[in-house]
């Protein structure tokens, strides 16, 4: 075989590695485990195949976990992704941090304040980021919902808390006393309400694209449970 067909052999290869190294991190992305042609010969066979552990290339990771949103099957999701620790441990995060600034007094303290101003406070980017990062599915849904819980939030502290504590000019009182002023006017809380939802969901993105762009950097790492497990195991294999 000449020199030239041994270039177009290799080009072919290397193209031929690209595309299955993107099917491989968007099935990843998706939280699906592919499975190759290789992996099936060996479970035929009884042999098994050790899974590699190398990441993607970083342009090709960059480009894999960008894609369409999958709008109709996250929202069929959605019943299921309220009952996961995606959506459980931020909104106990909220829970408690409005309970802590309802108490008198408390928002006299500079860590209360800064709690409600990045937990609470619009747009809630840090909550919105935190539950998109813990999901595979859904993030910008995460993102949106959270954008509106702790916007309520807001207006719950805004309402009951004691804003009194707080010192003439401080920004994070005038933030609370924008989002209660706007209660009794229907208009201009629906316009906070798609306002924070838009942002939620944009950070909820984020936050899932980042999430799906570092499994393809390095799809096959084992979870904290796994390493518990196969600690678990080896510890019973020595005895």
């Amino acid at each position: 075989m000449t020199n030239p067909d041994h270039a177009k052999d290799r080009a072919e290869a290397r193209r031929r590695n690209r595309l299955a190294a993107k099917e491989r991190a968007e099935a990843e992305a998706l939280g699906i485990a592919p499975v190759s042609s290789a992996d099936t010969a060996a479970t035929q066979s009884g042999t098994a195949t050790p899974a590699a552990t190398g990441g993607l290339g970083f342009r090709v990771a960059l480009r894999s976990s960008a894609g369409r949103a999958p709008i109709r099957e996250d929202l069929a999701y959605l019943p299921t992704l309220v009952r996961t620790r995606a959506f459980l441990l931020p909104l106990l995060v909220v829970v408690v941090t409005t309970v802590v600034a309802l108490q008198r007094g408390m928002l006299a303290s500079n860590i209360a304040q800064l709690g409600v101003q990045s937990i609470l406070l619009p747009p809630a980017f840090v909550i919105a980021f935190l539950g998109g990062m813990l999901t595979r599915r859904g993030a910008w849904l995460i993102g949106g919902m959270f954008g509106v819980i702790t916007y309520a939030a807001s207006a719950i502290v805004g309402t009951y808390g004691d804003l009194s504590a707080f010192e003439v000019g401080n920004p994070v009182k005038g933030l609370l006393d924008g989002i209660t002023a706007n209660l009794g006017n229907p208009g201009a809380m629906l316009t906070d309400i798609y306002g924070v939802a838009a942002a939620g969901i944009l950070a909820g993105a984020f936050a899932g694209w980042y999430s799906r762009f570092l499994r393809a950097m390095s799809p096959n790492q084992p979870t904290e449970r796994d390493r518990r497990r196969m600690e678990a195991e080896r510890r019973k294999g020595k005895r």
